[in-house]
């Protein structure tokens, strides 16, 4: 059975791991910002870029190698399909989106 000590303990663990995961977030955040900014500059010859690799890609790799990716790509999304985390997972990464759009769009103070 375990004593108040080490619940608080516990709880104490993981507050510090939710604050160092802040941390880590804003950090990451600033650090990425640079390059957001200059996608974000330079987004058609990004989205052109883009297209041109892929095409290249398509062209070069042998039909065989696409195939592979194919079937692993599949059975990796049969595998979360079926696994018990992913409605936790989407329902949490709506959330985080949604608090992102709501953020960026404050209303207006009276």
């Amino acid at each position: 059975m375990r004593t108040s000590a080490q619940r608080t303990s516990a709880q104490e663990r993981v507050r510090k791991a939710e604050a160092e995961l802040t941390i880590a977030e804003n950090n990451l955040e600033r650090s990425a910002e640079p390059l957001r900014a200059q996608l974000q500059d330079h987004r058609a010859a990004t989205l052109l870029l883009g297209g041109f690799v892929t095409g290249l890609a398509l062209t070069l790799l042998p039909t065989r190698w696409w195939g592979r990716i194919g079937a692993v790509a599949g059975t990796v999304s049969a595998a979360a399909a079926r696994s018990l985390l992913t409605p936790a997972f989407m329902g949490a990464a709506f959330a985080k989106l949604r608090d992102k759009k709501s953020s960026a769009v404050a209303p207006a103070s009276e």
